[in-house]
């Protein structure tokens, strides 16, 4: 699709496949050591690109195969430092994939420590585009687990790691915002998405990327997204609404899933706060639809904080119960409203990640953290 910048949002406002395998079998054994590393980072960049469309438990396949064959050939040693540098590389962001097949899934004890794993082979590899991406992960969970202090010191650490005028520091001020946003601090909100609007305004093309999932780009409908959950958080609705409009349209165009059910749940907030109930629930409704093929945490966690704020409002209606009965069959029975919780699944550790073929079925754990 054609570039979009913030200039264009406003006017607007106003107005895959699963990836293949990571290693190639051949007869004797997998493909020749010349090209493997060269493999292995096209291998990530698929799973990468794929991610927000693929199965969240088909990607966490590939990784559970692969990432130990990378670590394993960490462990033999005897590498030349280039070599080693882009195995560490490697193992990193596919450990940062890992966590967050997890976190997606619900477990966010076990995307913390994998994301610990990514950030300290990411320190080996000096992938400092890969540390950043970590932190901001780290800073949303400490954000999720009301540890505001915390994840304001991990966005901004996270801009630390890379230059001022990279996509990752546009995304650390759009994540620092948040952080700023749940704490109540409307001027540091400002100045922080300000920044980085400033920040996409300056990336290349190249730099910038397309619309979803991505550790090395940001798109303008990307951080739009996070700008629109920035001022939600602050309870800014108006200037929410800015992005949420704008975004929704041109997201339907490229087909980026996450995203159009994120910022329909958004403008959907948008909606319910200016007492439009009944396209509020639409909107929701809208994005169960988009990611029924692909139920994931943060919908439904964002869906269920919706849902709250719904019946604090208005009470419930038909439409919202439709939508928390709805949400309910993407979670296992324990973890359903009503009912007592069993015990977390153990996180798997690197021997777990290392069993081919072994394929434990991943549910959502019910939070109302958004």
């Amino acid at each position: 699709m054609g570039e979009i910048n913030r200039r264009q949002l406003l006017e607007l406002a106003a107005g895959a496949a699963a990836p293949h395998g990571l290693f190639v079998a051949e007869d004797d054994g997998v493909i020749p050591a010349r090209d493997t590393l060269d493999h292995i980072d096209t291998r990530i960049g698929q799973i990468t690109v794929a991610y927000e469309r693929a199965p969240i438990e088909a990607t966490a396949v590939y990784l559970r195969r692969h990432l130990p064959v990378v670590r394993s050939s960490l462990a033999d040693g005897g590498h030349r430092a280039e070599v080693e540098r882009r195995l560490h590389r490697a193992a990193g962001r596919l450990c940062a994939l890992w966590a967050t097949t997890r976190h997606d899934l619900g477990d966010d004890a076990g995307a913390g420590q994998a994301f610990l794993d990514a950030f300290e082979h990411a320190g080996q590899a000096q992938d400092r585009s890969l540390q950043a991406w970590v932190r901001l992960w780290q800073s949303s969970l400490a954000r999720k687990g009301g540890r505001l202090d915390n994840a304001l010191q991990l966005a901004r650490d996270a801009a630390a790691h890379v230059g001022d005028h990279s996509p990752a520091a546009g995304r650390a001020a759009a994540i620092e915002a948040r952080v700023l946003g749940a704490m109540g601090e409307r001027a540091g909100v400002h100045l922080a998405i300000n920044r980085a609007w400033r920040i996409e305004g300056l990336l290349t093309r190249e730099q910038k990327g397309d619309p979803g999932f991505s550790i090395d780009t940001l798109h303008a409908l990307t951080l739009a997204e996070l700008s629109s959950a920035a001022y939600i958080e602050l309870g800014q609705t108006d200037a929410a609404r800015v992005y949420t409009e704008a975004s929704i349209r041109q997201l339907d165009l490229v087909g980026a899933t996450g995203l159009q059910s994120m910022a329909r749940i958004a403008a959907a907030t948008v909606e319910l706060h200016h007492g439009d109930v009944d396209r509020a629930e639409t909107l929701v409704t809208e994005s169960l639809d988009i990611s029924a093929r692909r139920p994931n945490a943060v919908v439904s966690r964002r869906t269920d904080r919706f849902l709250a704020e719904a019946h604090r409002r208005v009470g419930r209606r038909p439409a919202t119960e439709a939508i928390a009965a709805r949400l309910d069959s993407w979670r296992p029975p324990a973890a359903r409203p009503g009912r007592l919780r069993g015990p977390d699944p153990p996180t798997p550790g690197p021997s777990d990640l290392g069993k081919p073929g072994d394929v434990r079925s991943g549910r959502l754990v019910r939070s109302t953290a958004g």
